[in-house]
């Protein structure tokens, strides 16, 4: 209400941000501060502490206060409500936080914000942009694209929603990129750039899995930090009227998401959920963390949600009798007895996994298995893991896909088990 009392001209006038931000970004800054503001005098009427965790009648009194003028009495004062909350409730202690009540909100406005989105897919992702259409066929709508290249080997690309109509101008866009190669990451920036210059309402860029992040320091001068670099080049696609939301899944290291600035910025996701409801009520009973990084990082979410698995914390011992030689060692734990789950954000050849593998079995664990959100296995290294391989030490490896054109070579009959990320996309979006 303050935005629409001061006169255009001033707005333009107190300075360039503004004015390049263009009358989109107001809109969009005036509806979610209403929004909060809505949200906020909802919680203070019912004296929400500021922890924002709300029991089932808060829940009920602050949905009424929210939409006084929606229906929500009879919903709330319904049977069923109780089924709702705890479907809602993940971690399942009586209470929920802001992002699962606004889930909920979500389910009962019916199924989901009202959003709906025009998909573009990136060469390795064009399945994916199937599931989410097959999932929710009435929030998603898949245009194909055509990546082809001129005899020259240079981008020849025909991208998909601008004919016979145009659906990019003034829609919500869902491109799915896959940066799985230097070759198709370019293509795609090419397309982003485009789509950023189409007029769309937004723009939201999921990539699940940030090939990059690892490298994100240098040690040694003249190393190319291309988890910096590709930050940029996200961070300067044109401006469409708000930020571009850049959705990535287990980001490598957390520090990477303030590389992206300006005209994009990170959304950071997690895919561990999956593999929580993959172990409960199995016989898995504890979980093991290669190094104390991985544990600082992930014990969170098993300690929450499954409060009597023991954890073990591995890590990398140098070698008294040789310096030059680490030997990983368990540094806090007990495994004897125990089914174990590895847990890391993403394997490449698999090494340090295997290495932790040996050192629980030697301290007598029942059973040893892994899981990663990415797996990334150059050379097809993935193959050393599958029975009668030189690393088939795990009962079973779980991975995402995350990573699609590594893990579609996968076999399914093995040891693998690649773990669908599909809901868990539609639920952060």
């Amino acid at each position: 209400s303050t935005l629409r009392r001061v006169p255009l001209a001033t707005r333009i006038a107190t300075g360039a941000g503004l004015m390049t931000m263009g009358s989109g970004y107001l809109q969009y800054a005036e509806a979610k501060a209403n929004y909060d503001l809505k949200l906020q005098y909802a919680l203070d009427k019912n004296n929400v502490p500021e922890t924002g965790e709300l029991d089932v009648l808060q829940v009920k009194a602050v949905l009424k206060d929210y939409y006084p003028y929606f229906d929500w009495l009879d919903i709330c004062d319904n049977p069923s409500f109780a089924t709702v909350f705890e479907a809602f409730d993940r971690d399942a202690d009586g209470k929920m936080n802001k992002q699962e009540f606004e889930e909920m909100m979500c389910h009962l406005n019916g199924g989901h914000t009202g959003d709906t989105y025009n998909i573009i897919a990136s060469p390795g992702m064009e399945d994916f942009a199937k599931k989410l259409v097959h999932a929710d066929p009435e929030r998603f709508t898949y245009f194909p694209t055509k990546w082809g290249k001129f005899p020259d080997l240079t981008d020849n690309i025909e991208t998909g929603g601008y004919h016979p109509i145009n659906r990019i101008r003034d829609e919500s866009i869902l491109f799915l990129a896959s940066f799985h190669n230097n070759d198709v990451t370019l293509s795609q920036f090419h397309v982003m750039t485009m789509l950023a210059e189409s007029f769309p309402k937004d723009l939201t860029i999921l990539l699940p899995f940030y090939t990059t992040a690892t490298m994100e320091r240098v040690i040694k001068e003249g190393t190319c930090a291309t988890g910096s670099t590709l930050a940029r080049f996200f961070s300067n696609l044109p401006n469409s009227g708000r930020p571009h939301r850049v959705m990535v899944y287990d980001l490598h290291t957390l520090q990477g998401r303030f590389y992206l600035y300006g005209n994009a910025l990170a959304s950071l996701h997690t895919a561990f959920p999956l593999l929580i409801d993959k172990i409960q009520g199995t016989k898995i009973d504890c979980v093991a963390f290669p190094d104390a990084g991985a544990e600082k990082r992930f014990s969170a979410y098993f300690k929450k949600s499954l409060p009597n698995v023991e954890l073990i914390v591995c890590g990398k011992k140098r070698d008294p009798y040789d310096p030059s030689k680490r030997t990983v060692v368990i540094k806090d734990g007990e495994a004897k007895g125990r089914n174990v789950v590895i847990v890391d954000d993403m394997v490449q050849s698999g090494g340090t996994l295997t290495e932790c593998g040996k050192v629980l079995k030697a301290a007598g664990a029942n059973s040893v298995n892994a899981f990663v959100t990415h797996g990334v296995f150059p050379r097809d290294s993935y193959k050393r893991f599958l029975k009668g391989g030189d690393r088939a030490i795990f009962d079973n490896f779980w991975v995402t896909n995350s990573n699609p054109t590594v893990v579609n070579k996968i076999p399914s009959d093995d040891t693998f088990e690649v773990l669908d990320i599909t809901d868990l996309v539609i639920k952060d979006l």
